[in-house]
């Protein structure tokens, strides 16, 4: 049986931090992170956050495989030595394929944890769960007993197939000695994977190779929600819901990858969306409107707060909370500032398609706070 994430303890750099526990995974994953802010040199903090600003800028979402794409096939070694092939793995159900950084990386650790808690339903509903990571088998065996964990673990030797699903980036310099002399990298995944890391993605693959769920985000800190993992494979069964498209709507589109070419495959042609009581009529005039405000928007990131839907299934509402950075929002001044606004929407759907969106946000509070 897994471990509870409850009595987990995580080490980072010789520094032991208490149980954290939290109500989502994302919740126990910024406890994490907040505590580590309180407790970190300054010169390390800001090392870390422009990293990830360079890797946010670097063009890494244009590369990675998205929904729609094909999932490459692979044959890797899991943690007892035994060859292990994607084909084979489609021919009993979808795959749930998960990246990450290694057994030294605290954040990997919770969310494995709370994978691993997820297992068992993700395997009642046909699916078959597999963690991949540049660690060596001695590694990962390790990771698997520690953690108890109860699906296999795949070595990506030199990032081989996260290469193939575009997920991979060079570590900078600092990060990577800062990175080799904590955590030895060199030792734990061999020489010449140590420079490099792969994003923390994953996918839903169905029977057909098909990626039906995708997540890939530059922050190392933020990772697939186990609840959306259960219903992208409850989609691929029973097929997808009003509420299933919002969320991967909201997920895909105005998180990364930053996805423009979903609208394409959620949105009827003559989807309209009425923002403040003005229409923005027909699905290329949308895309548009998406990839202006994302300009102005930097770093977005939307989280919803809460999602459900009509008995019928023709209408769909959400709550949400969006942040970024400013990069010219409302007319003002490109600051780079950080901001934060919500919103609620109402959700047609037709067809099985989203067919109209009522949104209507916090726009004044918001030009407020950047007109201070």
């Amino acid at each position: 049986m897994p471990i509870p994430k409850a009595v987990h303890l995580f080490f980072l750099a010789g520094t032991i931090l208490e149980p954290l526990v939290g109500e989502t995974l994302q919740e126990e994953l910024d406890q994490r992170k907040n505590a580590f802010a309180e407790r970190a040199p300054a010169k390390l903090l800001k090392s870390q956050n422009d990293a990830l600003r360079e890797l946010e800028v670097s063009g890494v979402y244009e590369r990675v495989l998205k929904v729609g794409d094909r999932a490459p096939d692979f044959a890797l070694k899991n943690h007892k030595g035994q060859d292990v092939s994607l084909s084979n793995l489609l021919e009993k159900g979808p795959v749930v394929l998960t990246w990450y950084r290694g057994g030294w990386c605290p954040y990997c650790n919770i969310a494995l944890a709370a994978l691993a808690e997820k297992n068992d339903e993700i395997t009642n509903l046909g699916a078959t769960l597999v963690a991949l990571t540049p660690e060596l088998p001695d590694a990962t065996a390790g990771s698997v007993k520690e953690h108890g964990l109860g699906f296999q673990v795949l070595t990506d030797e030199n990032h081989a197939v996260a290469d193939k699903f575009g997920l991979t980036f060079p570590l900078n310099e600092d990060t990577r000695k800062r990175y080799q002399e904590n955590f030895k990298l060199e030792e734990r995944s061999g020489k010449e994977a140590a420079d490099r890391l792969p994003l923390p993605g994953t996918y839903v693959v169905g029977q057909d190779g098909m990626i039906t769920y995708a997540f890939a985000d530059a922050d190392y800190r933020r990772r697939a929600e186990p609840e959306r993992i259960l219903d992208a494979v409850r989609a691929i069964k029973e097929g997808p819901t009003g509420r299933h498209m919002v969320l991967q709507f909201w997920e895909n589109v105005w998180n990364p990858p930053y996805d423009l070419s979903l609208i394409d495959k959620l949105m009827t042609e003559d989807f309209v969306i009425t923002s403040a009581g003005q229409d923005v009529v027909g699905r290329e005039e949308f895309v548009e409107w998406v990839a202006e405000f994302q300009e102005k928007a930097k770093g977005l990131r939307l989280e919803n707060l809460d999602c459900f839907e009509g008995a019928d299934g023709g209408r769909v509402v959400s709550r949400w909370i969006a942040r970024g950075r400013n990069g010219g929002m409302l007319g003002t001044e490109a600051d780079d500032r950080e901001f934060e606004f919500t919103g609620i929407a109402v959700w047609e759907v037709r067809d099985g398609k989203l067919s109209h969106n009522w949104v209507e946000r916090s726009a004044w509070e918001l030009y407020k706070r950047l007109e201070e």
